[in-house]
């Protein structure tokens, strides 16, 4: 009688063709990460650098408006300002698009008004004081600058029914003006984009807009001697 031998089990694994098939899709999916890891860091780059810019303009807006709110403090109360310039602390170009404001820096009595200006030139916002030479505000390497305008809003309040003799205001020219009081608000709007080869995108417009209320009040005029 024979007898019968069975053969050995082979052990179960991957052939050589399966791994590197597992070897290529685990190298696919890492390639796969990184990208997404790089687009990500990309992204994350260029929201860090829009953040920045609206901050950016925000601070020049900001740093304006504080000059704006000071306007007019140390200046002589009562003084008539000229037909060409209607506001005797802040003045405008026709195009609204540069800013001089005048007031002292310190409370002393004596004082003397010192003049600040903001404009726009080449792309770059610039700052005067004092002296008149113009240094930036904005840096031109990050950011160009397409808008700077300022929106007034005066609104005079009549002061003639407190003299105690008669002002007619139709009547008085120059310097012998009836007195009222001057309210004034400035707008501040300003438009930036990045400048190209920045991490920002480069094709969208950044806003800063503030409403800017003039803190003194300008009293002009007076009443008949």
């Amino acid at each position: 009688m024979s007898s019968v031998h069975h053969l050995p089990r082979h052990e179960c694994g991957f052939t050589l063709v399966e791994l590197m098939t597992g070897i290529a899709v685990g190298l696919a999916v890492v390639v796969l990460a990184l990208g997404l890891l790089g687009f990500q860091l990309h992204d994350t780059r260029r929201q860090l650098a829009d953040l920045r810019l609206t901050h950016d303009l925000q601070a020049i807006a900001e740093l304006i408006s504080r000059d704006l709110a000071r306007a007019g403090h140390g200046l002589p109360a009562g003084a008539a300002p000229a037909a060409s310039a209607p506001d005797p602390a802040i003045a405008l170009s026709p195009d609204d698009s540069s800013l001089s404001v005048d007031y002292a820096l310190t409370a002393e009595p004596g004082a003397v008004a010192s003049r600040f200006g903001y404009r726009l030139r080449q792309g770059v916002v610039e700052m005067a004081f004092g002296d008149g030479s113009w240094q930036a505000l904005s840096d031109a390497s990050s950011m160009r600058v397409t808008r700077l305008e300022f929106i007034p809003d005066r609104r005079s309040l009549a002061l003639q029914d407190f003299c105690s003799r008669r002002c007619d205001a139709a009547a008085t020219t120059g310097a012998a003006t009836c007195p009222y009081q001057l309210q004034r608000r400035v707008r501040i709007r300003l438009e930036a984009q990045a400048v190209p080869g920045s991490t920002a995108d480069g094709g969208v417009l950044r806003e800063a807009d503030i409403d800017a209320r003039v803190r003194n009040d300008a009293l002009v005029g007076g009443c008949p001697a």
